[in-house]
């Protein structure tokens, strides 16, 4: 009964979006319309679909190159994030002495570095997976500390009331404790990874999102502009949407799944996101 209660949630919530997209559409031609908007500030709907019609092929391959690359700095990043916020839970005086330096760097702009990384490493994927790297690392590791440091104390008197060696605390207790706030960080992380990606791209980059950005703005052709924009929208929305369904996965038993889960209606999202 779940699972059929489950699979009509989700088609109605997908019958929600496809009638909030044909909405947006009817107003997009309709202010065309009343406003007799020209063609080169706002072409009509159906100009924009032309364009991801005739140059698909083009547009799917672009996609596929930022995909690769925001995917694969958030996932460097989420492994060294975690591996990073262990290493801080040694010891109180490690973190103590390494977190002044770990706000420095975060405050840092990132995607001021990155002219600086063209040089370093070219035009290719590597910039563009560092930058994804830098803009995801932190959030990543902020949440994971705290996850980390949040373990109630009673948990901590079990594992040692247990025995439990280091390496058994944190897998058994420290880490399905941080969970929910490493997923809470990878929520944030995954926009700004594809956020990184973007701007390397602008940055300098014969392939990509970006770049097919670039070639719109250069030869002011605005129907193309909108179609990336459209597809990196839907790109976006995929990409952590792909992160809340892996959290429904990994962490079923924590709250926010269970009162947010779509056999009740709701959506799949915490209640850290909605906030």
């Amino acid at each position: 009964m779940k699972a059929v209660a489950g699979g009509r949630s989700m088609i109605q919530q997908g019958a929600r979006v496809f009638s909030g997209v044909l909405a947006l559409v009817a107003v997009w031609q309709i202010a065309i319309w009343l406003f007799r908007v020209p063609d080169y500030l706002l072409p009509p709907p159906w100009s924009v679909f032309n364009t991801m019609a005739e140059q698909y092929r083009s547009l799917a391959y672009n996609s596929w190159v930022t995909i690769w690359e925001t995917i694969s700095g958030f996932g460097i990043a989420l492994a060294g994030g975690i591996a990073g916020a262990i290493l801080l839970s040694l010891s109180s005086r490690l973190a103590m002495a390494f977190w002044p330096t770990i706000m420095f760097a975060q405050i840092t702009p990132k995607i001021a570095l990155a002219p600086l990384l063209l040089a370093w490493f070219g035009f290719g994927l590597m910039p563009k997976m560092v930058i994804a790297f830098l803009m995801t690392f932190f959030p990543i590791l902020l949440h994971t500390y705290a996850g980390f440091c949040s373990i109630e104390a009673e948990k901590e008197e079990l594992s040692r009331s247990m025995r439990a060696t280091y390496l058994g605390y944190l897998f058994r207790f420290q880490f399905p404790h941080a969970l929910p706030h490493i997923f809470s960080g990878a929520r944030v992380a995954i926009a700004l990874a594809l956020l990184g990606s973007i701007v390397a791209e602008f940055v300098g980059s014969d392939n990509g999102i970006g770049h097919t950005l670039l070639i719109g703005s250069t030869n002011l052709d605005t129907p193309l502009l909108i179609a990336a924009v459209i597809i990196l929208a839907i790109m976006g929305v995929a990409l952590f949407y792909a992160v809340v369904a892996v959290e429904g996965l990994v962490i079923p038993w924590h709250i926010s799944q269970r009162r947010l889960s779509p056999a009740e209606g709701g959506p799949v999202v915490s209640s850290e996101t909605a906030a």
